[in-house]
């Protein structure tokens, strides 16, 4: 049995794993990070149930939102558009808290 039936063998084996360890050294967060294009982060509530009391509050003043699970998993973020993210960020922050007097 010539010896490079046994060499050819092993030597794709170590060119794939040269190949694949530099694959997975390279900078994959990029990959896994979410584009949005022009939306901005306007908040960053800590559940569902949150988001969707902001983006009632965005759509009474007539500014349309997106909510996307923030990236580090914790929470989510609330997107709108350039136009109308000083419109949003002033709703949000006139907006009582809870345990405050509704009636203004």
């Amino acid at each position: 049995m010539p010896a490079y039936t046994l060499l050819v063998p092993l030597l794709a084996i170590a060119i794939l794993a040269l190949v694949l360890r530099w694959a997975s050294s390279m900078d994959t967060d990029k990959a896994h990070r979410k584009d949005y294009g022009l939306l901005r982060e306007v908040a960053r509530v800590p559940s569902t149930t949150a988001a969707r009391v902001v983006e009632e509050r965005l759509q009474e003043v007539g500014v349309r939102a997106t909510t996307v699970p923030a990236e580090d998993g914790n929470g989510m973020r609330i997107l709108v558009f350039p136009a109308d993210e000083d419109t949003a960020i002033r709703a949000l922050l006139s907006y009582p808290s809870p345990g405050e007097d509704h009636a203004r």
